[in-house]
Order: structure tokens, then C-alpha cells, then sequence
């Protein structure tokens, strides 16, 4: 199948977001933002995701993966050239702090995450279509690999760019858009098989204890919640953290780098090796994981604790973003409506971290965001004990 151009469409698409939504922090400070306008960007532009990902899911799982994807492409490549007008009109204009641009910049984030529902549920279901155990397992691992690759070198660039000129980040988002545009062009019909749509298909299931299966996609879908909302406040509130105690944006984009690497590893490894299927301890250590991450951010002040943070941070979201995708698209024969589930979980988490992230750090406290992080992921680990203990899988059962 001619499937490397939807890896590299993946690759190019997250290079973009990487580099962009690294940058942004920083974005709207330098154009006149508070620290809400920070975690409202973010928030808002999951909430335009989440919201079309619902209606997708209802409306819009008839579609061809290759239409949609290219649509989302297009138009998330007009969204972020308007980003590049207004970051260059307040900075050249002298209009810094002039609410109707940084509002703008947000409802135009906003309008980029809703065409992003036509994207990433789509390509992951036209890349896992008509797959099965191991052979899903090592494909998800391939398509996981490429996209979290992305999200090495990505904060990097984002956090050198944007040290150097607000406007560069924006520049470059719109650029990979417009490669990853071409490459969906590239990509073939055969490339997609019948379980790219949300409908059935006659793909042969491997028979997997349903009880069991239950419990882990929730157990998973918790902790993937948890770390996304980890991430909404670190990517954001922490960006400005970070540089009030002295460092520079760079050195930003170095510490996201190193929890790109981590993640890239665990996404990798975790689609080349099945020793983790169904085991539930995995599952709770996730947030252990991420609680004391979140510790190292609160209590450390050099980059000796921050390091270490977002090194483990780095593996426990790998973790928890590997174990949802897989517990998820097991045994579905509905892979775009289980990837929409995926990236709904996903939203939410950004979208509770960075919005009550952004609100309480700037009315609370710049510290108030961490010990909020503390509670969900306490929440989360509580959810997944009851998740585990009250879902009970059948007997004489064993999983695939």
C-alpha cells in the first residue's frame, strides 16, 4: 500500500502544531496577552476540535479519509496565514495589547481546531484500516513513531524561532501545512481500506474478552485524560513560568524536545513490543508518573528539577497516549468513531488544563495550576481503581 505519504502528511501536520503551539505562549505575551489569553488559546482551539469531532462522529464518518484530510489541511493552512497577518500587524503596527487581535488570534485558533477534526481521526483510521493484533499493533507504532518524531525536533524549532522573532514560529506552522497538504495528495485510494469509516466492515476479528477489554479502554482513556491535562497546564502556564524564573524561550523549546524524545521512544517501543497488553498496574502507574513530575515543576527552580520533570512526564503520556489507542481500536470494526473518542479524551484534557490552568494562574497564583494537576491526576487514579474493581472481565477468558 502506498501508506508513507500519510506517514509523512502525520509527521509534517505535527510538525506544524509542535512549532506553533510551543511558540504561542510566548506569541501572546509578546503581542500584549495575559496568562489567560495563554490558556484561553489552547482551550478554545480543543474546544472547536472536540465540538466537530462530535459532529463528525455523527455526520461526517461517510467520508473518504483522503477528502477529509485534505480539506482539514487546507483549511487549517488558511486559519494559521491569518495568525501570521495579526502577529505581524500588532507587532508592526505597535497595536501590542490591543484586545480585538488577541482575540482574533484565539477564534482563529479556534476555527483551526475544528477543521483538525476532519484530520487526525480520519488519517489514524485510514492508517490502522482492515488491521488486526500484532500486525495493528506494529502500525500504530509506525504512525505513533512518525507524528512524536515530529514532536522532537518541533519544540525546538518552535522555542529557537521564537526567541529570535515572534513571527518566525507562524511562519514555518504554515509552511509544513502546505507540505503536509501535497503529501495527502500523494497518497493513493488503496491506501484506505473498509475500516476507514465510522461504518462496519468485514474485517476478521481476533475474539477478545469484552469485559476485560471494557475495563482497560477506561482505565486508559483516565489516564490519557489525565495526562492531557498535565499538558494543557505545562505547555502553557509553565511556558511563562519558565521564563519569569530567568530562562529563555530556547531553553523552553529544549525541555519540550527532551519530553518529545521520551514520548517518541515509548510510542515506538510500545508498537513494537506487546508485553505491556493488559496489564493493569501499567495503567495506575501512569499517574503516579505524572504526580511526581508535576512535584519537580512545583518545588524545583533549576533546570536540574525541570528536566528530570518533563523526562518523566515524557514517558507517562507516552504511555497512556499508546495504551488508549491500542485498548481502542481492538477488536472495533468502527476505527474513525473509536479515534474520535481518542481525540475527544484528548480534548478534553487540554481543554481543563489549559483553560483552568490559564484562570487560575492568573487570578490564584502562578502556582495554583500545578497543585490543581495534583488533584486530577489523584482523581484519576481514584476513577481507575473503581474503573478496575467494578468492571469484572469473564471467566476461563483470555485476551488476544
Amino acid at each position: 500500500m502506498n501508506v508513507w505519504p500519510l506517514y509523512g502528511s502525520a509527521f509534517a501536520m505535527a510538525t506544524s502544531l509542535s512549532v506553533l503551539w510551543t511558540a504561542m505562549p510566548f506569541i501572546i505575551r509578546n503581542i500584549g496577552g495575559t496568562e489567560e489569553h495563554v490558556g484561553y488559546i489552547w482551550a478554545f482551539n480543543m474546544l472547536g476540535y472536540m465540538l466537530c469531532l462530535l459532529l463528525t462522529a455523527v455526520m461526517l464518518g461517510h467520508l473518504a479519509p483522503r477528502h477529509a484530510t485534505r480539506a482539514a489541511a487546507a483549511a487549517m493552512f488558511l486559519a494559521t496565514l491569518v495568525m501570521v497577518f495579526v502577529v505581524y500587524y500588532a507587532i508592526a503596527r505597535d497595536q501590542l495589547g490591543r484586545p480585538a487581535l488577541i482575540w482574533t488570534m484565539i477564534a482563529t485558533g479556534t476555527l483551526s481546531g475544528a477543521a483538525m477534526s476532519l484530520f487526525w481521526p480520519f488519517l489514524m483510521s485510514w492508517v490502522s484500516a482492515d488491521y488486526e493484533g500484532a500486525i495493528l499493533n506494529r502500525r500504530l507504532g509506525t504512525y505513533n513513531g512518525m507524528w512524536s518524531s515530529a514532536a522532537i525536533m518541533g519544540p525546538l524549532i518552535g522555542g529557537v524561532l521564537v526567541d529570535m522573532s515572534t513571527f518566525g514560529p507562524v511562519v514555518v506552522g504554515v509552511v509544513c501545512l502546505a507540505v503536509c497538504f501535497v503529501l495527502l495528495c500523494l497518497a493513493h485510494d488503496a491506501s484506505a481500506g473498509n475500516a476507514a469509516s465510522v461504518e462496519p466492515s468485514n474485517v476478521p476479528e481476533i475474539p477478545f474478552d469484552k469485559g476485560l477489554l471494557l475495563r482497560f479502554k477506561w482505565m486508559a482513556r483516565i489516564a490519557l485524560f489525565c495526562s492531557w491535562a498535565c499538558l494543557g497546564v505545562t505547555r502553557s502556564q509553565f511556558a511563562l513560568l519558565f521564563t519569569d524564573l530567568g530562562f529563555s524561550e530556547t531553553q523552553f523549546g529544549i525541555i519540550i524536545t527532551i519530553f518529545g524524545i521520551c514520548n517518541f521512544l515509548v510510542l515506538t517501543g510500545a508498537g513494537r513490543l506487546a508485553f505491556w497488553h493488559f496489564k493493569p498496574v501499567l495503567l495506575l502507574s501512569v499517574q503516579v508518573i505524572l504526580a511526581l513530575s508535576i512535584f519537580l515543576i512545583i518545588y524545583g527552580r533549576t533546570l536540574w528539577a525541570f528536566v528530570p520533570s518533563f523526562l518523566i512526564m515524557g514517558f507517562g503520556f507516552g504511555f497512556a497516549y499508546s495504551s488508549h489507542l491500542y485498548y481502542g481500536a481492538c477488536g472495533s470494526k468502527k476505527r474513525s468513531a473509536q479515534m474520535a473518542i481518542h481525540e475527544v479524551t484528548i480534548s478534553l484534557g487540554v481543554i481543563v488544563g489549559a483553560g483552568t490552568g490559564g484562570y487560575l494562574s492568573g487570578n490564584f497564583g502562578i502556582y495554583r495550576p500545578y497543585w490543581f494537576s495534583i488533584i486530577v491526576l489523584a482523581l484519576g487514579l481514584i476513577a481507575q481503581v473503581a474503573v478496575y474493581v467494578t468492571l469484572k472481565p469473564r471467566r476461563h477468558s483470555q485476551p488476544a
